[in-house]
């Protein structure tokens, strides 16, 4: 059959055995039976597999020179492991109506392929209390919902500029979202690194929300550590070595989350598919260096992400004062803090900048709009007059904001 006719399911396999490290011994049965697998260490010593299984329960292999065969079922599998103490739970139910036919197994409907198998409590780290996660927040938005949220979360946040770009940084252990005021806003680049335990940058992940597509979930060094079984580059047939290297390559299902970005988001694929690549077929080396090549292809700036990374990241920091005075320091801050950083350089925007930091000429130009606002309530014209109340109002708000610049200057 030919490769690109293949459909198949990458099975993430645990290997449960009584010895210290199976790791070995699975890779030696698998290369024996040169399986198109993959294996990486996971936590407390054990290991997991990656391991292609067709929808009837073959498990896709090489023969002596290189092309697949469809020989090998799930049960030969568990069973070839069995003999060596090992446990291979490969995600389908292992009761048949004739225990020693050899055949491929039914899937249980109960199970998904893409899920751990065999699991029959929820996993204690999913009912545990919610662990404390340094976030880091890249857009292009200024500094206004900085404010809003390190009020919605209770914690500092600290806010850092990058030519048109922006971080936020903060830690929490609350649930939270990421706030955009509009399309413009553009993207929302997050890495989130847990605080607790010694795998903090192994389990970061990366959260993109985009005005015009599903929130798309990454996790660069899931698959840092996993390797082939089989040595691709010796592999005689061409087709089956890249469906190998496929298989390895889109196992965590990376590049369709890329694919699935649009609306806003610019993203080098290629380089982000290769900072979510196994370092043993040519993925970015090292787990810090991984996120960072990932960030980097979605354009955010080497200086952000080095304060994003940082113990004390520095730039200007904003707390929680209550809702009345986040409001304040909003109206304080002016019309132009709103606006996105890509439109920062726009006349009407500069212009408002440049009045902001010249309050007696801003309190001129409102003093200005209160006279004019005065003489419109007299006209005669019923709409002359409403419109003269709305800019006195405005004008007596803006003349308080104005003091009080003026007076925090």
């Amino acid at each position: 059959m030919p490769a690109e006719h293949v459909a198949f399911h990458v099975v993430y396999v645990s290997i449960e055995s009584a010895a210290d490290d199976a790791t070995a011994t699975a890779e030696r049965i698998l290369r024996d039976e040169r399986v198109l697998a993959g294996v990486r260490a996971a936590d407390g010593g054990d290991a997991l597999a990656l391991i292609p299984v067709t929808e009837d329960g073959t498990v896709i292999a090489l023969d002596a020179e290189g092309r697949l065969r469809f020989d090998l079922s799930d049960r030969r599998l568990r069973e070839a492991f069995a003999a060596e103490g090992i446990i291979l739970r490969l995600g389908v139910d292992e009761r048949a109506d004739d225990p020693g036919d050899g055949g491929p197994l039914s899937p249980d409907p109960s199970d998904s392929v893409d899920d751990f198998a065999g699991a029959e409590e929820i996993p204690a780290h999913l009912l545990a209390e919610p662990e404390p996660v340094r976030v880091a927040e890249f857009s292009r938005r200024s500094a206004w919902a900085a404010r809003i949220t390190a009020q919605l979360i209770g914690a500092p946040v600290h806010y850092r500029e990058s030519g048109t770009w922006s971080l936020y940084r903060y830690a929490t252990d609350r649930a939270h979202m990421a706030l955009s005021g509009s399309r413009a806003d553009g993207a929302i680049i997050e890495l989130n690194i847990p605080q607790r335990g010694t795998m903090q940058y192994d389990e970061a992940w990366v959260e993109v929300t985009s005005p015009a597509s599903p929130t798309g979930m990454f996790w660069p060094n899931s698959q840092r550590l996993t390797r082939p079984v089989l040595d691709v580059s010796t592999i005689a047939v061409p087709e089956s070595a890249e469906l190998y290297r496929r298989m390895l390559v889109e196992a965590d299902g990376t590049q369709d989350e890329l694919a699935g970005l649009s609306g806003g988001v610019g993203v080098d694929q290629v380089a982000a598919l290769r900072a979510c690549t196994p370092e043993a077929i040519g993925g970015v080396p090292g787990e810090v260096e991984r996120l960072r090549a990932f960030l980097t292809a979605f354009g955010v700036p080497s200086e952000l992400i080095d304060a994003a990374l940082a113990e004390e990241p520095g730039g200007e920091v904003f707390t929680g004062r209550g809702w009345g005075q986040v409001i304040g320091d909003l109206l304080l801050s002016g019309w132009s803090e709103t606006v996105p950083l890509t439109r920062r350089q726009r006349p009407l925007v500069r212009a408002a900048r440049w009045v902001r930091q010249r309050p007696l000429l801003g309190a001129a130009i409102s003093t200005s709009e209160l006279a004019g606002g005065v003489a419109l309530t007299r006209s005669r014209s019923k709409v002359a007059r409403g419109f003269g109340v709305v800019l006195v109002i405005d004008a007596l708000i803006d003349l308080v904001i104005w003091a009080v610049r003026m007076r925090r200057r």
